[in-house]
Protein backbone atom coordinates (compact mmCIF):
# COMPACT_ATOMS: atom_id res chain seq x y z
CA UNK A 1 0.00 0.00 0.00
CA UNK A 2 1.63 3.60 -0.98
CA UNK A 3 1.86 5.57 2.28
CA UNK A 4 2.78 8.74 0.52
CA UNK A 5 2.94 12.26 2.59
CA UNK A 6 1.15 13.37 -0.31
CA UNK A 7 -1.92 10.83 -0.19
CA UNK A 8 -1.56 10.85 3.94
CA UNK A 9 -2.30 14.50 3.47
CA UNK A 10 -5.04 13.71 0.87
CA UNK A 11 -6.58 11.69 3.24
CA UNK A 12 -6.41 13.30 6.05
CA UNK A 13 -7.91 16.63 4.47
CA UNK A 14 -10.76 14.60 3.35
CA UNK A 15 -11.68 13.16 6.63
CA UNK A 16 -11.66 16.39 8.45
CA UNK A 17 -13.84 18.13 5.67
CA UNK A 18 -16.47 15.35 5.89
CA UNK A 19 -16.24 16.00 9.49
CA UNK A 20 -17.20 19.67 8.76
CA UNK A 21 -19.99 18.73 6.62
CA UNK A 22 -21.20 16.22 9.42
CA UNK A 23 -21.09 18.87 11.99
CA UNK A 24 -22.83 21.29 10.16
CA UNK A 25 -25.17 19.33 9.12
CA UNK A 26 -25.95 18.42 12.65
CA UNK A 27 -26.30 22.08 13.41
CA UNK A 28 -29.07 22.56 10.96
CA UNK A 29 -30.66 19.19 11.79
CA UNK A 30 -30.93 20.73 15.35
CA UNK A 31 -31.37 24.20 14.57
CA UNK A 32 -28.61 25.86 16.49
CA UNK A 33 -26.82 28.90 14.83
CA UNK A 34 -22.49 29.00 15.05
CA UNK A 35 -22.40 32.86 17.04
CA UNK A 36 -18.60 32.53 16.86
CA UNK A 37 -18.84 34.84 13.83
CA UNK A 38 -21.57 37.29 15.17
CA UNK A 39 -19.57 37.69 18.40
CA UNK A 40 -16.83 38.33 16.68
CA UNK A 41 -18.72 41.22 14.35
CA UNK A 42 -19.70 42.72 17.70
CA UNK A 43 -16.52 42.88 19.22
CA UNK A 44 -15.07 44.76 16.33
CA UNK A 45 -17.60 47.12 16.30
CA UNK A 46 -17.50 47.87 19.82
CA UNK A 47 -13.75 48.94 19.30
CA UNK A 48 -14.64 51.43 16.67
CA UNK A 49 -17.45 52.83 19.17
CA UNK A 50 -15.19 53.43 22.09
CA UNK A 51 -12.31 54.76 19.41
CA UNK A 52 -14.34 57.18 17.90
CA UNK A 53 -15.76 58.41 21.19
CA UNK A 54 -12.38 58.65 22.83
CA UNK A 55 -11.53 60.97 20.29
CA UNK A 56 -14.16 63.25 20.75
CA UNK A 57 -13.39 63.93 23.77
CA UNK A 58 -12.09 67.60 25.39
CA UNK A 59 -10.17 67.39 28.46
CA UNK A 60 -9.74 70.68 30.68
CA UNK A 61 -7.52 71.05 33.74
CA UNK A 62 -8.09 73.88 35.68
CA UNK A 63 -5.21 74.37 38.09
CA UNK A 64 -6.33 74.72 41.42
CA UNK A 65 -5.62 73.89 45.10
CA UNK A 66 -7.56 72.01 47.85
CA UNK A 67 -7.29 73.71 51.39
CA UNK A 68 -8.62 71.47 54.55
CA UNK A 69 -11.82 70.80 54.99
CA UNK A 70 -12.25 72.41 57.99
CA UNK A 71 -12.02 76.82 58.10
CA UNK A 72 -11.24 78.39 61.10
CA UNK A 73 -14.57 80.36 61.43
CA UNK A 74 -13.94 82.20 64.77
CA UNK A 75 -12.75 85.83 64.22
CA UNK A 76 -8.91 86.59 65.39
CA UNK A 77 -7.73 89.26 66.26
CA UNK A 78 -5.03 90.93 63.99
CA UNK A 79 -1.46 91.63 65.77
CA UNK A 80 -1.01 94.85 66.41
CA UNK A 81 2.20 95.66 64.08
CA UNK A 82 0.16 94.77 61.02
CA UNK A 83 -2.75 96.44 59.27
CA UNK A 84 -6.14 94.29 58.95
CA UNK A 85 -5.92 95.29 55.20
CA UNK A 86 -2.55 93.81 54.81
CA UNK A 87 -3.80 90.21 56.62
CA UNK A 88 -5.33 86.99 54.58
CA UNK A 89 -9.22 87.54 55.24
CA UNK A 90 -9.57 83.61 54.19
CA UNK A 91 -12.45 84.71 52.30
CA UNK A 92 -15.23 81.76 51.53
CA UNK A 93 -18.10 81.61 49.07
CA UNK A 94 -20.17 79.24 49.76
CA UNK A 95 -22.80 77.68 47.22
CA UNK A 96 -25.54 75.38 47.98
CA UNK A 97 -28.37 74.23 45.90
CA UNK A 98 -30.65 77.03 47.30
CA UNK A 99 -28.01 79.87 48.30
CA UNK A 100 -24.53 81.72 47.87
CA UNK A 101 -22.73 83.28 51.13
CA UNK A 102 -19.95 85.36 51.36
CA UNK A 103 -17.92 85.35 54.61
CA UNK A 104 -14.41 85.09 55.61
CA UNK A 105 -12.50 82.99 58.09
CA UNK A 106 -11.19 85.88 60.13
CA UNK A 107 -14.50 87.09 60.70
CA UNK A 108 -13.16 90.47 58.89
CA UNK A 109 -15.90 89.83 56.43
CA UNK A 110 -18.60 88.02 58.08
CA UNK A 111 -19.25 84.50 59.22
CA UNK A 112 -21.00 81.72 59.16
CA UNK A 113 -23.90 82.73 61.11
CA UNK A 114 -23.56 86.28 59.77
CA UNK A 115 -22.86 86.26 56.40
CA UNK A 116 -21.14 89.35 54.28
CA UNK A 117 -23.96 88.45 51.31
CA UNK A 118 -26.94 85.80 50.99
CA UNK A 119 -28.01 85.60 47.48
CA UNK A 120 -31.16 82.89 47.20
CA UNK A 121 -31.56 81.20 43.95
CA UNK A 122 -33.12 82.60 40.89
CA UNK A 123 -34.03 82.98 37.28
CA UNK A 124 -36.76 81.01 37.33
CA UNK A 125 -39.56 80.85 34.77
CA UNK A 126 -41.18 84.75 34.71
CA UNK A 127 -38.41 86.32 36.57
CA UNK A 128 -36.70 89.51 35.18
CA UNK A 129 -33.46 88.67 32.61
CA UNK A 130 -31.12 90.47 30.81
CA UNK A 131 -29.43 87.09 29.25
CA UNK A 132 -29.67 83.25 29.01
CA UNK A 133 -26.86 83.02 32.09
CA UNK A 134 -29.98 84.64 34.79
CA UNK A 135 -32.13 81.95 33.57
CA UNK A 136 -32.19 77.92 35.31
CA UNK A 137 -33.21 77.08 31.63
CA UNK A 138 -30.53 79.29 29.69
CA UNK A 139 -33.17 81.09 28.22
CA UNK A 140 -34.62 84.34 28.59
CA UNK A 141 -37.36 85.99 25.97
CA UNK A 142 -35.34 89.42 24.58
CA UNK A 143 -39.05 90.62 23.94
CA UNK A 144 -40.46 90.38 27.72
CA UNK A 145 -36.92 90.34 28.95
CA UNK A 146 -38.46 86.78 31.02
CA UNK A 147 -36.78 83.77 31.79
CA UNK A 148 -38.56 81.12 29.81
CA UNK A 149 -38.42 77.23 29.35
CA UNK A 150 -35.79 75.95 27.33
CA UNK A 151 -34.29 72.52 26.09
CA UNK A 152 -31.36 72.62 28.50
CA UNK A 153 -31.85 70.79 31.99
CA UNK A 154 -32.27 73.53 34.69
CA UNK A 155 -29.45 74.50 36.42
CA UNK A 156 -28.99 76.55 39.23
CA UNK A 157 -28.55 80.60 39.15
CA UNK A 158 -27.80 83.21 41.24
CA UNK A 159 -27.50 86.59 40.96
CA UNK A 160 -23.93 86.52 39.96
CA UNK A 161 -23.60 90.93 39.57
CA UNK A 162 -25.02 91.00 42.97
CA UNK A 163 -22.19 88.67 44.53
CA UNK A 164 -19.34 90.33 42.03
CA UNK A 165 -19.90 93.80 43.04
CA UNK A 166 -20.28 92.43 47.00
CA UNK A 167 -16.25 91.23 45.88
CA UNK A 168 -15.58 94.47 44.58
CA UNK A 169 -16.51 96.49 47.02
CA UNK A 170 -14.55 94.43 49.52
CA UNK A 171 -11.25 94.47 47.17
CA UNK A 172 -11.82 98.37 46.49
CA UNK A 173 -11.88 99.29 50.43
CA UNK A 174 -9.36 97.13 51.53
CA UNK A 175 -6.59 97.61 48.41
CA UNK A 176 -7.25 100.15 46.32
CA UNK A 177 -4.74 103.17 45.96
CA UNK A 178 -1.74 101.07 46.87
CA UNK A 179 0.20 98.16 46.26
CA UNK A 180 -1.68 94.75 47.37
CA UNK A 181 0.08 91.95 49.10
CA UNK A 182 0.11 88.72 47.39
CA UNK A 183 -1.62 87.11 50.57
CA UNK A 184 -4.43 89.01 50.23
CA UNK A 185 -5.85 87.07 46.58
CA UNK A 186 -6.53 83.77 47.57
CA UNK A 187 -10.57 82.93 48.25
CA UNK A 188 -12.23 79.95 48.65
CA UNK A 189 -14.86 78.42 46.54
CA UNK A 190 -16.80 76.08 48.74
CA UNK A 191 -19.50 74.03 46.70
CA UNK A 192 -22.21 71.45 47.53
CA UNK A 193 -21.43 68.76 45.53
CA UNK A 194 -24.30 68.22 43.41
CA UNK A 195 -23.43 71.99 42.19
CA UNK A 196 -23.56 71.56 38.00
CA UNK A 197 -20.17 72.69 36.36
CA UNK A 198 -21.79 75.46 34.66
CA UNK A 199 -23.06 76.89 38.01
CA UNK A 200 -19.05 76.40 39.39
CA UNK A 201 -17.87 78.41 36.21
CA UNK A 202 -20.31 81.22 36.20
CA UNK A 203 -19.28 81.94 40.10
CA UNK A 204 -15.59 81.41 39.44
CA UNK A 205 -16.30 84.46 37.01
CA UNK A 206 -17.43 86.56 39.46
CA UNK A 207 -14.87 85.99 41.74
CA UNK A 208 -12.03 86.33 39.23
CA UNK A 209 -12.27 89.73 37.81
CA UNK A 210 -14.85 92.80 37.67
CA UNK A 211 -17.97 92.17 35.43
CA UNK A 212 -18.45 94.68 32.52
CA UNK A 213 -21.46 97.01 32.59
CA UNK A 214 -24.48 95.56 31.02
CA UNK A 215 -24.71 95.52 27.38
CA UNK A 216 -20.68 96.16 27.08
CA UNK A 217 -17.85 93.82 26.14
CA UNK A 218 -15.98 92.04 28.72
CA UNK A 219 -12.57 92.92 29.00
CA UNK A 220 -9.71 90.69 30.98
CA UNK A 221 -8.39 92.27 33.86
CA UNK A 222 -4.32 91.94 34.99
CA UNK A 223 -3.40 89.07 37.36
CA UNK A 224 -1.01 89.35 40.23
CA UNK A 225 2.84 87.64 39.58
CA UNK A 226 5.71 87.04 41.59
CA UNK A 227 7.59 86.95 38.32
CA UNK A 228 10.97 87.25 39.11
CA UNK A 229 11.54 89.01 35.65
CA UNK A 230 8.73 91.23 35.95
CA UNK A 231 10.22 92.35 39.50
CA UNK A 232 13.13 93.53 37.82
CA UNK A 233 11.49 95.48 35.08
CA UNK A 234 11.47 99.34 35.78
CA UNK A 235 7.62 98.75 34.82
CA UNK A 236 5.60 97.02 37.09
CA UNK A 237 2.88 96.15 34.36
CA UNK A 238 3.88 93.83 31.85
CA UNK A 239 4.27 95.12 28.14
CA UNK A 240 0.80 93.45 27.37
CA UNK A 241 -1.01 94.56 30.42
CA UNK A 242 -1.86 91.07 31.41
CA UNK A 243 0.38 90.80 34.57
CA UNK A 244 1.56 93.20 37.51
CA UNK A 245 4.11 92.78 40.23
CA UNK A 246 1.72 92.88 43.64
CA UNK A 247 4.77 94.56 45.91
CA UNK A 248 4.93 98.08 43.11
CA UNK A 249 2.13 98.30 41.24
CA UNK A 250 -1.23 100.25 42.43
CA UNK A 251 -3.90 98.34 42.65
CA UNK A 252 -6.70 99.23 40.90
CA UNK A 253 -10.05 96.63 41.30
CA UNK A 254 -11.59 98.05 37.48
CA UNK A 255 -8.73 97.02 35.75
CA UNK A 256 -6.83 94.24 38.15
CA UNK A 257 -8.37 91.18 39.60
CA UNK A 258 -10.26 90.96 42.87
CA UNK A 259 -9.54 87.13 43.93
CA UNK A 260 -8.46 85.37 41.45
CA UNK A 261 -6.25 82.41 43.27
CA UNK A 262 -9.07 80.02 43.85
CA UNK A 263 -8.96 77.38 46.07
CA UNK A 264 -11.75 74.67 46.13
CA UNK A 265 -13.12 73.53 49.77
CA UNK A 266 -13.45 69.62 49.75
CA UNK A 267 -17.34 70.24 51.28
CA UNK A 268 -19.85 72.81 51.96
CA UNK A 269 -19.59 74.11 55.77
CA UNK A 270 -22.33 75.91 57.75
Amino acid sequence: MDYSAQRVRAKTRAAIKRREDLIEQDELESGELNLIPYLDMVTNLMLFLLASVSAGLILVQINTTLPDRKLDTAPTTPTPATSPDDQPLKLVVSVARDRIMVWSGTGLEGSTKQPKLTLLRSGREGEACDGPYMCESNTCDSASQKCVAGHDDPAPVFDYRALNNALFEIASRRYAGRPRKANTYPAVLQADGDTPYSTIVSVMAAMRCKLPDLGKEPTPCALPTEDPALKQAPDPMSPDGKLYDTARAIYDPRKMALFPDIQFSTGFEG
